[in-house]
């Protein structure tokens, strides 16, 4: 069950898991404790109450909480009363439903992660995936961050956008096996992975990343989770390792063992220089048919208008 399946729903029950936000104990007029939260997920958000004896536990902020209750409108605002609620540890089935909306600034690409990854059907990849996008500390600066400081994709969220196209664009090239194609779709949406530890906010770099390549994280950010793939499906780990470093070996090969590396590395190139193409173009008139952005990126948009036949 999901926030947005809420609404419209008087009086009915519901049951899920949830994050809790803002939570707040208060006491009312007739000297009863009660606690204000908001439960939210990918979907949306809803405002909440819960009386104290009907909760045991402490919550904080982000905390992932089953909660049972029912669900009521009050001045055209949907509120849910909490009957029950405890707090759940380690990893839910759900994980990416659970990403909070507010986290993410284009939070309509929350949607189409999801939709991505129902397309993986190789399950230690998908539980890869999910137990990545489960990992807090991972998943809310991929949503958040942008993708750079000054060139593609550089505005919040750009970081998850610019992911997104590259994997969605590897998924179109179905001349490759099956398998090959998940492990590239895969290694697409985690390629920039390393810029949740080097990126901030809009235009600022961390403190690592004044001083570390993004590209140098990327194991050690999937650490945890890639050792987990050796267990479950040894050949993957091995795999996603070699499509993210590939380009780093010091012997470089001049083509890769796995060729659906050079579709990453097509997919990185094509999604980040068609965003900077389209800025350069952005406040430009329709007739002018060369443009620049930043200091390096020059382009160029050539007349291609229909003749009509004679």
């Amino acid at each position: 069950m999901t926030i947005s399946s809420l609404e419209c729903r008087h009086g009915a029950e519901f049951s899920g898991v949830f994050r809790i936000r803002q939570p707040l104990s208060l006491i009312a007029q007739n000297g009863s404790r009660y606690l204000s939260m908001f439960l939210e997920d990918a979907t949306g958000s809803i405002k909440a109450y819960a009386w104290s004896e009907n909760l045991n536990v402490a919550f904080q902020e982000f905390d992932r909480a089953e909660v049972n209750g029912t669900v009521r409108s009050f001045n055209n605002f949907w509120i849910a009363n909490i009957l029950g609620a405890k707090k759940v540890a380690g990893r839910v089935d759900n994980s990416l439903q659970l990403i909070p909306k507010s986290v993410c600034p284009l939070p309509t690409l929350l949607g189409q992660l999801d939709e991505l990854v129902n397309v993986i059907s190789h399950d230690p990849l998908r539980q890869f995936v999910c137990a990545v996008l489960g990992d807090d500390q991972i998943a809310f600066p991929f949503v958040s961050v942008p993708a750079s400081r000054q060139h593609h994709h550089c505005m919040a969220g750009g970081l998850l956008e610019h992911s997104l196209e590259c994997a969605a664009m590897v998924s179109r090239f179905e001349e490759f096996p099956q398998a090959e194609l998940e492990l590239a779709l895969v290694g697409a949406l985690f390629h920039d992975i390393g810029k949740t530890r080097t990126m901030r906010s809009v235009g600022k770099l961390s403190s690592i990343g004044y001083v570390c390549d993004h590209d140098s994280l990327t194991l050690e950010v999937l650490a945890q989770h890639l050792q987990a793939m050796d267990v479950i499906c040894p050949d993957a780990a091995i795999a996603l390792r070699y499509l993210w470093t590939w380009r780093n070996r010091r012997y470089q090969r001049s083509t890769p063992l796995l060729t659906v590396a050079e579709a990453i590395a097509a997919a990185d190139r094509i999604s980040s220089g068609l965003n900077v193409q389209e800025a350069a173009f952005r406040d430009q008139p329709d007739w002018k048919n060369f443009a620049s952005y930043g200091t390096n990126n020059s382009f160029w948009r050539p007349r291609l208008a229909l003749q009509a036949g004679g």
